[in-house]
C-alpha cells in the first residue's frame, strides 16, 4: 500500500513536471531537462518495486548479501594484487559436490580459499555452520588443485607442477564483521574481518608460490572452471 502511494505521488510529480516544463518555448535545455526528469522517476520506480521484492523474499534477500560480500571480497583481493600480495583469484568454480567462492593464488602462503558471508550478526551455531562449510571448500579446494596442478601439460618432459597447500578461511561482511577478534578460529577454520582482508593476505609466510608457478596455476584454475561451466550448460541443455 506503501509502495503504490508513493509510486502515484512520483507519476503524479511527473506529470506537474512534464506540464511545466512544456509551458511555453521549447529549447533544447528543456527538452535535456523533461527527459532526464522522466528517465530519474521511472528509474526510482523501478528501484522501489526491486527494493520491495527483495525485502519480501528471505531467499532473494540472502542471495543478495552473498553477491555483497563476494563483490567487496574481489575489492580486496584487487588491492592485494596492487600490492603485490597475491598472484591472482579465480571467482565461483561450481563443482558437483558445491562451488568455491573464491580460489586465491598468493605469493608466500600457497592457495587460500575464501568463503565469503555477509551478516548482520551471527550466534554460536552460524559460525560453527560457517566453519563446516570451510572444510567442504577446502576439501573441494585441495581435489581441484591435485587434478589440475598435479597433471603433466604439453611435453612429457615439461616438469610438474606440485599441488600447492589449501589454507580456508572464512570472511565476514556486514555488521558481524565488527564481532570478530583478530586471530578468530573456530573449528580450526580461521574468520577474518573482510576489512583486514588485505592485512591477513600481507602476514602469511607459508607456502612459496614463484611468478611462474602462481601464473601458470591461475591459467589452469581458469580453464578448469571454463571446463565446470560447460558442462553445467550441457546439463541444463538436456533437462
Amino acid at each position: 500500500m506503501f509502495l503504490s502511494v508513493v509510486c502515484l505521488g512520483l507519476l503524479g510529480g511527473l506529470g506537474l513536471a512534464t506540464v511545466l516544463l512544456t509551458t511555453g518555448q521549447m529549447t533544447p535545455f528543456r527538452w535535456y531537462l523533461l527527459g532526464a526528469v522522466h528517465a530519474g522517476v521511472v528509474a526510482a520506480c523501478v528501484q522501489m518495486l526491486y527494493v520491495a521484492f527483495i525485502a519480501q523474499d528471505r531467499h532473494a534477500l540472502q542471495h543478495l548479501r552473498g553477491a555483497w560480500g563476494e563483490e567487496n571480497t574481489r575489492d580486496e583481493l584487487r588491492r592485494a594484487k596492487r600490492k603485490g600480495l597475491i598472484w591472482g583469484w579465480v571467482d565461483s568454480i561450481n563443482l558437483k559436490a558445491g562451488d568455491l567462492d573464491h580460489l586465491v593464488v598468493t605469493r608466500r602462503g600457497g592457495l587460500v580459499t575464501i568463503d565469503s558471508k555477509w551478516r548482520t550478526s551471527t550466534d554460536p551455531q552460524q559460525t560453527v555452520d560457517m566453519a563446516r562449510d570451510a572444510r567442504r571448500a577446502k576439501i573441494r579446494a585441495e581435489g581441484v588443485s591435485k587434478s589440475v596442478l598435479a597433471s603433466t601439460r604439453g611435453s612429457r618432459h615439461r616438469a610438474r607442477t606440485n599441488p600447492l597447500v589449501v589454507r580456508p578461511v572464512v570472511v565476514l561482511w556486514g555488521a558481524a564483521q565488527h564481532e570478530v577478534p583478530e586471530g578468530a578460529v573456530v573449528d580450526g577454520i580461521e574468520f577474518v574481518s573482510g576489512r583486514r582482508l588485505v592485512t591477513w593476505l600481507a602476514q602469511l609466510d607459508g607456502d612459496p608460490v614463484s611468478k611462474h608457478a602462481g601464473r601458470d596455476a591461475l591459467t589452469r584454475f581458469k580453464e578448469f572452471r571454463a571446463s565446470a561451466w560447460d558442462t553445467t550448460d550441457s546439463r541444463h541443455a538436456k533437462v
